[in-house]
């Protein structure tokens, strides 16, 4: 019989709402670094950096709504994730996040044939490891880690595009000794760079290759 543990909607919801803070935070904080720094950037810059940020919050809604219908099941000799099926007896280690409140963050699966999978995001995560590892063999490495901060909180993304687009403003401002030429590449090629960074992040989707 195949258990089938879904996917959490309140976690989906909760990465949603912090993928958001982070992308307005990093936009207003760009505006505000300039005016504290008083650092005159072409709008230009702006109204680029904000198209980018719509798209990729446009492609992370997308992602995390198909990831929201992707499922886990467990039977008594495989590991079932999405479309791929692992020999539970080929399990040679295990490795277990958890969150600064104890709660499970994820878990890393290393086969004996070298292959491995990324499982996070689970409505019964608790549950779902209490079950594994009752499963697999029992002298198999089994890695505990914890976070070293609280990531869930509501203040560290917003506080992270701060620190992130003051650090950035002040990077730009330091190279105003440059000609205004050289700044304006720099700004542009800096807008470039988000842009390919955006592409990037939406045809190469590196967060699904984890989960």
């Amino acid at each position: 019989m195949l258990i089938i543990y879904k996917t959490s909607e309140k976690e989906v919801n909760r990465r949603k709402k912090a993928f958001l803070a982070l992308s307005i935070s990093l936009f207003l904080g760009s505006i505000l670094a300039s005016i504290l720094l008083k650092f005159s950037i072409p709008l230009t810059f702006f109204w680029c950096f904000l198209a980018i940020l719509l798209l990729v919050n446009l492609w992370v809604n997308k992602f995390f709504n198909s990831f929201l219908k992707m499922k886990t099941g467990l039977s008594k000799e495989f590991l079932v994730r999405a479309e791929k099926k692992f020999l539970i007896k080929e399990i040679n280690k295990v490795k277990i996040k958890r969150t600064t409140k104890n709660n499970i963050r994820e878990m890393y699966f290393w086969f004996k044939d070298g292959k491995s999978t990324y499982i996070n995001g689970l409505s019964n995560f608790e549950k779902f490891e209490k079950n594994i590892l009752s499963k697999v063999n029992k002298d198999i490495v089994v890695i505990n880690t914890r976070e070293p901060m609280n990531f869930d909180s509501i203040f560290f993304y917003p506080i992270l595009g701060l620190i992130l687009s003051f650090g950035t403003i002040c990077l730009l401002k330091l190279m105003t000794n440059l000609s205004h030429q050289a700044t304006q590449i720099i700004l542009y090629i800096s807008i470039i760079y988000v842009l390919l960074m955006g592409i990037y992040l939406i045809f190469s989707k590196p967060i699904s290759k984890r989960y």
